[in-house]
C-alpha cells in the first residue's frame, strides 16, 4: 500500500511543477552547481536518495530526518586560477527532527577590468580592478512522518558582489523542499529521494534587474547491498521547456571505516574516505565543466559525535 500511494504522490507531484514550469526565465544558478562534499562528488553527484549527513542540506534536506548525530564538514576548493570556492555544514538533531546551517561562497579575489582597445605600445590598459564573491547561507530543517519517510526544507539566503561595479550588487532567496523513502526490496535497502531545487526564488541586481530561475526536480535512487556495496542513480528535469533531462550515476563500497567511490555526471568521477574516532577524511577526483575545465581534487574533512 505504501509503495502505491509513494508512486501516486510522485506522479501528481510531477505533473503539477511540469505545469507551473512555463514561462520561467533566466538560467540556473551556476555558482551553486559545483556541488560540496568529497564524498558525493566522488559518487558522480548521485546523492539525492543517500543524503545522510552533514551534506544533506545542498544535496536533499529530507534526508536530514534520518540523521541521528551532529556532524561538521568543511572543504576548501581552488576551482581556477582566480576563482576559490569555500563550504561549512552543520548538522545535530533538534525539535524532533534535525537542524542544518550551511554556508558556501564562490569568490575571485582580485580581477582587472581593461580595454576593448590597445594602447600606443600595443598593450591593453587596466580600466578597474575589483573582487566578484557570490555568497549562499543555508537554514534546513527535516523531520520523519513514519520510520520509512523523512521531508525537509532548505531555505537559502542568496548574495552577489562585485566590488567597484555600479549595480554588481545582488540579493535574493530560494527555497528546496525534499523527501527521502525507505523502502526494503527482496531483504535489500531501497531509498528513493526527490527534491525540487529552487522551487520558489528571486534575486535583484543593483541595476533593477530581477533574476528567477526555473526549478529543477531531482528524482534519486540507492540501492544499497551487503557486498559489493551502494548503487545511485539521479534523474534530473529543469522544469522549463526547452531543457534535457539530465543523469547521475554512483557506486560506493565500504568497510571496516574505508570506502571506494566512483560515478559519472558531468564528467568521470572517483573518491576514498577513512574514518577514525570521530573524524572523517573524503577525497574526490572530479572532472567538471561548471566553473572549470580542468580536473579538480576535492577533500572534505568531517567529525562526528
Amino acid at each position: 500500500m505504501f509503495k502505491k500511494t509513494f508512486l501516486v504522490l510522485l506522479i501528481i507531484l510531477i505533473a503539477e511543477f511540469q505545469s507551473l514550469a512555463a514561462g520561467q526565465a533566466g538560467q540556473d544558478i551556476a555558482w551553486l552547481k559545483a556541488g560540496v562534499g568529497a564524498r558525493p562528488l566522488g559518487m558522480g553527484s548521485a546523492f539525492t536518495a543517500i543524503a545522510d549527513n552533514a551534506d544533506a542540506p545542498y544535496w536533499n534536506p529530507g534526508g536530514l530526518g534520518f540523521v541521528t548525530s551532529s556532524e561538521i564538514t568543511s572543504m576548501q576548493t581552488k576551482l581556477s586560477s582566480d576563482a576559490d570556492h569555500y563550504y561549512v555544514s552543520y548538522v545535530r538533531p533538534l525539535m524532533a527532527g534535525s537542524l542544518g546551517i550551511s554556508w558556501i561562497q564562490v569568490g575571485a579575489g582580485t580581477l582587472n577590468s581593461t580595454s576593448a582597445e590597445v594602447d600606443n605600445h600595443n598593450e591593453v590598459r587596466n580600466i578597474n580592478i575589483f573582487s566578484a564573491f557570490s555568497n549562499a547561507y543555508l537554514l534546513s530543517y527535516g523531520r520523519e512522518l513514519s520510520d520509512r519517510v523523512s521531508v525537509g526544507l532548505t531555505a537559502k539566503y542568496l548574495t552577489s558582489d562585485m566590488t567597484n561595479i555600479s549595480g554588481g550588487q545582488a540579493y535574493g532567496y530560494s527555497v528546496t523542499p525534499g523527501l527521502l523513502c525507505k523502502l526494503k526490496v527482496k531483504n535489500r535497502d531501497l531509498t528513493v529521494g526527490v527534491k525540487i531545487d529552487e522551487l520558489f526564488n528571486r534575486q535583484s541586481w543593483g541595476t533593477g534587474t530581477v533574476e528567477n530561475v526555473p526549478p529543477i526536480l531531482r528524482l534519486g535512487l540507492a540501492y544499497r547491498l551487503f557486498n559489493p556495496g551502494t548503487f545511485a542513480v539521479d534523474l534530473a528535469q529543469t522544469l522549463r521547456s526547452g531543457y534535457a533531462a539530465t543523469a547521475a550515476l554512483g557506486y560506493e563500497w565500504a568497510k571496516d571505516g574505508f570506502s571506494l567511490r566512483l560515478g559519472y555526471g558531468d564528467g568521470a568521477t572517483a573518491g576514498a574516505g577513512f574514518i577514525s574516532g570521530l573524524a572523517r577524511v573524503d577525497y574526490a577526483y572530479v572532472t567538471q565543466t561548471d566553473l572549470t575545465r580542468s580536473n579538480v581534487h576535492r577533500i572534505s574533512l568531517s567529525g562526528v559525535w
